[in-house]
Protein backbone atom coordinates (compact mmCIF):
# COMPACT_ATOMS: atom_id res chain seq x y z
CA UNK A 1 0.00 0.00 0.00
CA UNK A 2 1.62 3.64 -0.90
CA UNK A 3 2.45 6.02 1.41
CA UNK A 4 -0.61 8.94 2.60
CA UNK A 5 0.34 12.30 2.25
CA UNK A 6 -1.91 14.21 3.71
CA UNK A 7 -2.06 18.05 2.11
CA UNK A 8 -2.21 21.18 4.63
CA UNK A 9 -3.49 24.12 2.72
CA UNK A 10 -0.14 25.93 2.89
CA UNK A 11 2.05 22.92 0.83
CA UNK A 12 -1.06 23.27 -1.98
CA UNK A 13 -0.85 26.88 -2.07
CA UNK A 14 2.68 26.69 -2.92
CA UNK A 15 2.65 23.95 -5.40
CA UNK A 16 0.12 25.39 -6.95
CA UNK A 17 2.11 29.08 -7.23
CA UNK A 18 5.39 26.82 -8.51
CA UNK A 19 3.08 25.14 -10.95
CA UNK A 20 4.17 21.93 -9.43
CA UNK A 21 0.04 20.23 -9.08
CA UNK A 22 0.04 18.22 -12.25
CA UNK A 23 3.69 16.90 -11.25
CA UNK A 24 2.60 16.36 -7.45
CA UNK A 25 -0.16 13.64 -8.51
CA UNK A 26 2.57 11.38 -10.44
CA UNK A 27 3.82 10.55 -7.84
CA UNK A 28 3.37 7.07 -6.18
CA UNK A 29 1.74 8.06 -3.33
CA UNK A 30 -1.72 8.30 -2.12
CA UNK A 31 -2.59 12.07 -1.87
CA UNK A 32 -5.25 13.00 1.13
CA UNK A 33 -6.78 16.50 1.90
CA UNK A 34 -9.18 17.07 4.36
CA UNK A 35 -12.81 18.05 3.87
CA UNK A 36 -12.19 21.13 5.79
CA UNK A 37 -9.30 22.20 3.98
CA UNK A 38 -10.89 21.50 0.74
CA UNK A 39 -13.70 23.81 1.97
CA UNK A 40 -12.11 26.82 3.34
CA UNK A 41 -8.75 27.41 3.30
CA UNK A 42 -8.24 26.76 -0.76
CA UNK A 43 -11.41 28.69 -2.10
CA UNK A 44 -8.88 30.40 -4.07
CA UNK A 45 -8.35 26.88 -6.25
CA UNK A 46 -9.83 27.38 -9.12
CA UNK A 47 -11.94 24.55 -10.60
CA UNK A 48 -9.30 23.71 -13.13
CA UNK A 49 -6.36 23.30 -10.27
CA UNK A 50 -9.39 21.09 -8.53
CA UNK A 51 -10.01 19.18 -11.47
CA UNK A 52 -5.85 18.67 -12.04
CA UNK A 53 -5.50 16.92 -8.07
CA UNK A 54 -8.98 15.26 -8.63
CA UNK A 55 -8.17 13.59 -12.19
CA UNK A 56 -4.93 12.51 -10.22
CA UNK A 57 -6.33 10.86 -7.91
CA UNK A 58 -5.85 13.28 -4.61
CA UNK A 59 -8.95 12.46 -2.18
CA UNK A 60 -10.97 14.02 -0.36
CA UNK A 61 -10.84 12.80 3.30
CA UNK A 62 -14.11 13.65 5.51
CA UNK A 63 -13.58 12.47 9.36
CA UNK A 64 -15.62 10.78 11.19
CA UNK A 65 -17.54 12.16 14.39
CA UNK A 66 -15.41 10.82 16.66
CA UNK A 67 -11.80 11.14 14.74
CA UNK A 68 -13.60 14.78 14.68
CA UNK A 69 -13.96 14.97 18.58
CA UNK A 70 -10.24 13.78 18.56
CA UNK A 71 -9.04 17.09 16.23
CA UNK A 72 -11.02 19.03 18.63
CA UNK A 73 -9.18 17.70 21.81
CA UNK A 74 -6.16 18.32 20.13
CA UNK A 75 -7.21 21.74 19.50
CA UNK A 76 -7.62 22.35 23.50
CA UNK A 77 -4.12 20.57 23.89
CA UNK A 78 -2.60 23.11 21.44
CA UNK A 79 -4.48 25.87 21.25
CA UNK A 80 -2.44 28.02 18.70
CA UNK A 81 -3.42 25.44 16.32
CA UNK A 82 -6.20 26.34 13.73
CA UNK A 83 -9.20 23.93 13.50
CA UNK A 84 -8.00 23.06 10.22
CA UNK A 85 -4.08 22.12 11.71
CA UNK A 86 -5.75 20.03 13.59
CA UNK A 87 -8.42 18.12 11.42
CA UNK A 88 -5.01 17.61 8.98
CA UNK A 89 -2.83 16.25 12.05
CA UNK A 90 -5.78 14.24 12.80
CA UNK A 91 -6.51 12.51 9.44
CA UNK A 92 -2.63 11.95 9.25
CA UNK A 93 -3.24 10.01 12.26
CA UNK A 94 -5.75 8.47 10.76
CA UNK A 95 -3.74 6.00 8.35
CA UNK A 96 -1.31 3.94 9.09
CA UNK A 97 1.38 4.51 7.18
CA UNK A 98 1.39 8.71 6.77
CA UNK A 99 3.04 11.68 6.32
CA UNK A 100 1.70 15.33 7.35
CA UNK A 101 2.64 17.70 4.19
CA UNK A 102 2.58 21.26 5.90
CA UNK A 103 5.00 24.51 6.05
CA UNK A 104 3.38 25.41 9.03
CA UNK A 105 6.43 25.29 11.72
CA UNK A 106 3.98 25.15 14.85
CA UNK A 107 1.63 22.35 13.10
CA UNK A 108 5.13 20.76 12.44
CA UNK A 109 6.62 20.88 15.78
CA UNK A 110 3.21 19.86 17.09
CA UNK A 111 3.37 16.52 14.67
CA UNK A 112 6.51 15.62 15.37
CA UNK A 113 5.13 15.56 19.33
CA UNK A 114 2.57 13.20 18.18
CA UNK A 115 4.38 10.68 16.52
CA UNK A 116 3.49 11.68 13.11
CA UNK A 117 6.00 12.24 10.02
CA UNK A 118 6.10 15.66 8.37
CA UNK A 119 7.62 17.30 5.63
CA UNK A 120 7.34 20.37 3.26
CA UNK A 121 6.94 21.28 0.05
CA UNK A 122 11.39 20.87 -0.48
CA UNK A 123 10.38 17.43 0.47
CA UNK A 124 8.10 17.48 -2.67
CA UNK A 125 10.56 18.69 -4.84
CA UNK A 126 12.93 15.81 -3.90
CA UNK A 127 11.05 13.01 -4.75
CA UNK A 128 9.96 14.68 -7.90
CA UNK A 129 13.54 15.34 -8.76
CA UNK A 130 14.48 11.46 -8.12
CA UNK A 131 11.22 10.05 -10.08
CA UNK A 132 12.02 12.08 -12.67
CA UNK A 133 8.47 13.23 -13.35
CA UNK A 134 9.08 16.28 -14.16
CA UNK A 135 11.51 18.80 -16.23
CA UNK A 136 14.40 20.09 -13.91
CA UNK A 137 13.57 23.22 -15.28
CA UNK A 138 10.28 23.22 -13.74
CA UNK A 139 11.70 22.61 -10.31
CA UNK A 140 14.28 25.35 -10.60
CA UNK A 141 11.29 27.50 -11.72
CA UNK A 142 9.22 26.41 -9.12
CA UNK A 143 12.03 26.98 -6.53
CA UNK A 144 12.82 30.46 -7.73
CA UNK A 145 8.88 31.53 -8.10
CA UNK A 146 9.34 31.00 -3.50
CA UNK A 147 12.44 32.76 -3.23
CA UNK A 148 10.77 35.58 -4.82
CA UNK A 149 7.63 34.89 -3.13
CA UNK A 150 6.82 37.01 0.30
CA UNK A 151 4.05 34.89 1.09
CA UNK A 152 6.12 31.69 0.77
CA UNK A 153 7.94 31.20 4.14
CA UNK A 154 10.73 28.59 3.37
CA UNK A 155 14.21 29.21 3.94
CA UNK A 156 16.02 31.35 1.56
CA UNK A 157 19.30 28.94 2.26
CA UNK A 158 17.08 25.66 1.86
CA UNK A 159 15.84 27.02 -1.84
CA UNK A 160 19.41 27.82 -2.83
CA UNK A 161 20.97 24.46 -1.94
CA UNK A 162 18.19 22.42 -4.15
CA UNK A 163 18.84 25.06 -6.54
CA UNK A 164 22.47 24.51 -6.82
CA UNK A 165 21.92 20.81 -6.69
CA UNK A 166 19.51 21.34 -9.75
CA UNK A 167 21.75 23.18 -11.61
Amino acid sequence: MPLVVVNDASCLIDLRKGRLLRALCRLPFRFVVPLPIRESELLDFTPSDWAILDQGGMETHDLPPERIADAFALGRRFGRLSANDCFCLVTAQSFQDSILLTGDSLLRTVASVEGVRVHGVLWIVDQLHAAKVCERALLIEALEAWKSDRAVFLPNHLIDRQLRDLR
